[in-house]
């Protein structure tokens, strides 16, 4: 790895006189690391200095960030609800980028840990999945009463960072397929044949001349078919019934069979939409899905 950021990028880029290597005469922008990163990639965030230019500009030491603003990991909505999954930004917020691979989620990672505060006066550590400099992904705890939020970020005991977040008892967001919560949603089609064979298509396609993901659009196949959408999001597991839950494709009222944890992942919620012969040649449309009276973001599919 260290290689193919250095040498090898330099000699692809016809630049080994100039770049990749310390030598005399190369540009001298070199990071001076406290412990060997041949032996422990890890090494490469514990930084002690930087040369730029061959001055020397460091050390590097975090500089404590004020405000922290989190919003849904699905809507990007400034709310939340109890067990949702939120992103928070910032700046040097962590030393390094460090994604969970176990469950239950830590409350500590990479010495940092998120304190919820809620408008009941409780306070609980969030579980984490992700730390980086710029963003934290984490989990409100469940319990979180409706009303104002006090976070507060601290790395290795010492705080870090506050912000604020609204709580609901139900904050719907469904995922879009470019993480910006608009654009085509993050979903898949489940086609079932007359004979009772399932197929799973997706719904959306990577467009590189755009460098975004677009609509794949969804056939209805002929009569006795039927095309469902499992939609993915978080912030409506809490819905008080699923009767509570309408959603509309392209104006088309759908019949919602489910809507509640997706079951394997940590805060990840999913609504399953029966979809209607109507929309069948209708193109692209929007879709609108409402919770006990809270709408999502609006999302698209594509049918043919």
């Amino acid at each position: 790895a260290l290689r193919t950021a250095t040498v090898n990028a330099a000699e692809f880029l016809g630049k080994s006189d100039q770049l990749g290597s310390l030598a005399v005469g190369k540009q001298a922008d070199v990071l001076l690391l406290a412990d060997n990163p041949l032996v422990n990639i890890r090494a490469l965030a514990q930084i002690s200095g930087v040369l730029q230019r061959g001055k020397f500009v460091g050390p590097v030491t975090p500089v404590p960030c004020r405000n922290l603003a989190s919003v849904s990991a699905a809507s990007y909505r400034a709310e939340g609800a109890s067990e949702a999954i939120v992103a928070a930004f910032g700046v040097n917020l962590a030393s390094r980028t460090v994604t969970t691979t176990s469950l239950p989620l830590p409350t500590t990672l990479a010495g940092i840990t998120v304190n919820v505060r809620d408008s009941g006066g409780t306070e609980r550590l969030a579980p984490l999945f992700f730390v980086s400099p710029q963003q934290i992904n984490y989990q409100l705890p469940a319990g979180t009463q409706s009303g104002a939020a006090t976070l507060s970020v601290q790395v290795n005991g010492s705080p870090l960072a506050t912000g604020t977040l609204q709580i609901s008892a139900v904050a719907p967001g469904l995922f879009s397929a470019n993480a910006s919560g608009q654009g085509v949603a993050a979903a898949v089609a489940l086609h079932v044949r007359a004979d009772g064979t399932q197929i799973f298509e997706p719904v959306a396609r990577f467009d590189a001349a755009q460098n975004r993901f677009v609509a794949a659009p969804l056939d209805l196949g002929p009569e006795g078919e039927q095309l469902f959408l499992l939609l993915f999001g978080t912030g409506l597991r809490q819905r008080s019934a699923l009767a509570q839950v309408t959603a509309t494709l392209g104006g088309v009222s759908s019949t919602v069979e489910y809507a509640g944890p997706q079951g394997e992942l940590a805060g990840l919620d999913q609504v399953n939409l029966r979809v209607p012969r109507a929309l069948a040649g209708r193109g692209e449309v929007n879709l609108i899905l409402v919770a006990d009276g809270q709408a999502a973001n609006v999302v698209n599919i594509g049918f043919r």
